[in-house]
């Protein structure tokens, strides 16, 4: 059975949960029993004030130590009394040697009496670091040390109940966070995944071909982010769908023409209506040379647009790739009195990171536009300017011209100004797309306006 990205990460937070929880409760547990051994130690080192009262006072009596050598019954006296918090016991000297009555004092093997040079006068065998020390003065000097050694257990019955209790309290706040992390994971899981669940039945629809489904942005994360690149790209799905039934229905429609007459032309002569001549052979080759033409255009169109044309940029002058194609125009504008000026100087020699085969079907494309489309007398102007980033052509020809709403139409496939740029002067609104392709390779920009002479402007911008 495959976990669900919902259940890891329920799993994963409540997993989290439950071990930020246990780690908080030992923690706590590992800080209560320290900082409580901590205070006990203190009590206990406070305590032992009225043992350090009573010694003092029997010290100055006796003006040394000596009296306590030897006689640990005595030693024991001092300590049951401060633990009783009864009067000073007044031993008698003739008393050494004779066991007064009662238990051991509790704190007895761990309190210890050291002189003024930290000898060893009553105590347990521990050297003296491990002890807690408090300085005996008398006269403002030091004379001896009282020290008890530190509790690393704890053992009294009552300290050892509030340590329960305590631990319990602790035991009992990790469970309520543990399980209140169990009850906010479940929501908060199915509050993150709310968007990749909206991913997940968008891309669903796309795979079923509903493009025009769109995602709500309903955070401000990653996913968000997600979420607008998928709409983004639904929004180009739609568009290229769009485009291909249009671009269906316009191939559909520029074949069926060519065809159609083929088709006639083809029945006239088996009817015997129309007898094989000259003119009709011309007729059907006519047809057949467009109908090649439109799919040879297409095809460069479908290549250019999957990008499959072999762009082998070099560094190159584009004006000598220029003025090689208006070469091989001249004739063909000359024999429809069609006059080209070209207004680049021969000397100027700006390079450029570019495809010269590219360059050249670009200009190529633009002149047999200007060729095929302006009126006979007209001219075609060519001129070039360069700034610090950019290489700037531009193409002006007489008239016919462009209607306005038609200019930002006239790099559309199979787009052909109806008014006077039409069909009958063979275009299949093919060449421009083309232009715009191999132009927008380069990382340029190209646009079309108005001309000075009536006609229509092409802009092209390269970058250098």
């Amino acid at each position: 059975m495959k976990l669900q990205i919902r259940h890891k990460l329920f799993f994963t937070l409540l997993l989290t949960s439950i071990v930020v929880s246990s780690g908080m409760f030992l923690f706590m547990q590992w800080s209560f029993d320290r900082g409580f051994l901590n205070y006990v130690n203190n009590q206990e080192l406070q305590e032992l004030d009225q043992l350090s009262e009573r010694l003092m006072t029997s010290y100055a009596e006796h003006g040394s130590w000596n009296f306590l050598v030897g006689n640990p019954f005595l030693w024991e006296e001092f300590l049951r009394a401060a633990e009783n918090e009864s009067a000073r016991p007044e031993p008698r000297m003739e008393q050494r040697g004779n066991r007064p009555a009662g238990l051991p004092p509790k704190r007895g093997p761990r309190v210890a009496l050291y002189d003024a040079q930290k000898q060893s006068i009553f105590g347990p065998p521990a050297k003296v670091d491990h002890f807690q020390l408090q300085p005996l003065l008398f006269q403002k000097e030091v004379v001896g040390y009282l020290a008890i050694l530190p509790v690393e257990k704890i053992f009294a019955s009552g300290d050892l109940l509030f340590v329960e209790e305590q631990t319990e309290s602790f035991a009992l706040i990790a469970l309520v966070m543990a399980v209140l992390s169990l009850l906010l994971a479940y929501p908060l899981t199915i509050h993150l995944l709310r968007p990749i669940k909206e991913l997940t039945a968008g891309t669903r629809k796309l795979i079923a071909g509903e493009y025009n489904t769109r995602i709500p942005i309903i955070t401000n994360d990653e996913l968000a982010q997600l979420s607008t690149d998928f709409n983004s790209l639904a929004r180009t799905l739609e568009k290229n769908e769009e485009i291909r039934r249009q671009w269906v229905a316009d191939i559909s429609h520029e074949l069926r023409t060519p065809l159609a007459i083929l088709h006639g032309e083809v029945e006239a002569l088996q009817d015997g209506i129309r007898q094989p001549g000259t003119e009709t052979f011309a007729a059907l080759h006519s047809e057949t040379t467009h109908l090649g033409r439109l799919v040879d255009d297409l095809y460069k169109l479908s290549m250019s647009d999957s990008g499959a044309l072999n762009y082998k940029r070099v560094t190159l002058n584009p004006v000598a790739i220029l003025t090689g194609t208006i070469e091989l125009f001249e004739s063909r504008f000359a024999a429809k009195n069609i006059q080209i000026h070209n207004e680049i100087s021969p000397g100027c020699a700006p390079l450029l990171l570019a495809d010269p085969d590219r360059l050249q079907q670009l200009f190529s494309n633009l002149m047999e536009n200007s060729l095929r489309y302006t009126d006979s007398p007209g001219q075609l102007t060519i001129r070039m300017a360069l700034d610090k980033e950019n290489l700037f052509f531009y193409f002006e020809d007489s008239a016919p011209g462009v209607a306005d709403e038609q200019l930002s139409k006239l790099f559309d496939r199979l787009y052909r100004g109806e008014s006077s740029r039409n069909r009958a002067n063979g275009g299949v609104g093919l060449g421009m797309a083309i232009c715009s392709n191999i132009v927008e390779a380069h990382q340029g920009e190209i646009s079309a306006s108005h001309s000075s002479m009536q006609g229509l402007a092409i802009t092209i911008k390269l970058p250098l």
